[in-house]
């Protein structure tokens, strides 16, 4: 199916899943930029990083509870066109641990019957995913860019604003996929 196709067909708030995916390409961009652990990612991951985002919340089509799991379910019933198997099913990954516990080979078989190359993609573009969906918890779209900046032990991302902060209550507990990927401590500050 065309990923428009799904995306009307299950989407519910399509708004937000529209500035998820901006922001996650905006993390993305910064981090692929000024990130060591992102700079070898291939340019084709923010394809996938797209489609997740749009897609990372049809699980609640089918019920709210456990929405993350049901979105990677329908990702991989339905297909997408254009993409490989495989491609669908890293797509299917990213979206489902835009929330709830981290990346499992021993518990997770969709993650498992990845190879090392596309679970390390999952949970660098899902830890992405995720901040992203944090950062839009307000449902305000309030972030115009990102930059980051790495230091030994920790990352900061700044964000420029439309003029005031944003509650990043949210983005503080969505962080944490990131610091597991990265093995930093992620902050915000503002620009």
């Amino acid at each position: 199916m065309k990923p428009d196709n799904i995306f009307e067909k299950y989407c519910k708030d399509k708004e937000h899943a529209q500035e998820v995916k901006k922001y996650a390409v905006m993390i993305f961009s910064a981090l692929k930029q000024d990130v060591d652990a992102y700079k070898n990612l291939p340019q084709k991951s923010v394809v996938y990083l797209e489609q997740a985002a749009l897609l990372h919340d049809i699980g609640y089509a089918v019920e709210k509870k456990s929405h993350h799991k049901h979105s990677m379910s329908l990702i991989l019933n339905e297909k997408i066109d254009g993409f490989s198997d495989y491609e669908v099913k890293i797509i299917a990954n990213i979206a489902r641990y835009h929330r709830g516990s981290f990346p499992d080979i021993n518990k997770h078989d969709q993650f498992a019957q990845l190879d090392e190359k596309g679970r390390l993609a999952v949970c660098k573009l899902g830890a992405v995913l995720r901040l992203a969906d944090g950062l839009d918890k307000p449902h305000k779209n309030l972030i115009l860019r990102m930059q980051a900046e790495e230091t030994a032990d920790s990352l900061c991302l700044y964000l420029k604003t439309v003029g005031f902060k944003p509650n990043l209550k949210m983005a503080e507990e969505k962080k944490d996929l990131l610091e597991f990927v990265l093995h930093k401590k992620v902050n915000f500050d503002f620009i």
